[in-house]
């Protein structure tokens, strides 16, 4: 808990208890409090107390606050968390704050990156409405 390093283990499909599917198209803010998988598309900020992971058919269109984040498909916004991971085919528009920055060979990403152990924190832009 204090200075110790967590590790990051990774996410079983049977661990995500919210599905956006394929073909789904959500339009709004979205506050997570579980591990959420977006294979559809997302217009609108995304606020998530758990995993997030964009499946390749996924997109997102907004700005992102997690606490860690896969990314398969694509993103156009700038994403505060973590740890953020770009896999192979990913696409990463904006700028990123994290811990943590994995990108692989073949993920695509543009933007700027701040990375630091300080804590982060929850900007007005993620405040969502009750």
């Amino acid at each position: 808990m204090f200075g110790g390093k967590k590790e990051f283990k990774p996410v079983e499909s049977s661990d995500v208890s919210t599905l956006i599917g394929e073909g789904c198209i959500f339009e709004g803010n979205l506050n997570l409090s579980t591990s959420t998988r977006i294979d559809g598309k997302v217009k609108g900020n995304i606020k998530s107390e758990g995993m997030l992971i964009i499946g390749e058919s996924g997109s997102v269109e907004g700005d992102i606050h997690c606490t860690e984040i896969l990314i398969h498909g694509t993103v156009t916004g700038n994403i505060e968390a973590k740890r953020i991971e770009l896999k192979k085919g990913a696409s990463l528009n904006g700028d990123v704050r994290a811990e943590t920055f994995v990108v692989e060979e073949g993920a695509i990403y543009n933007g700027h990156c701040t990375m630091g152990s300080a804590p982060i924190s929850s900007p007005s832009a993620f405040e969502l409405p009750e």
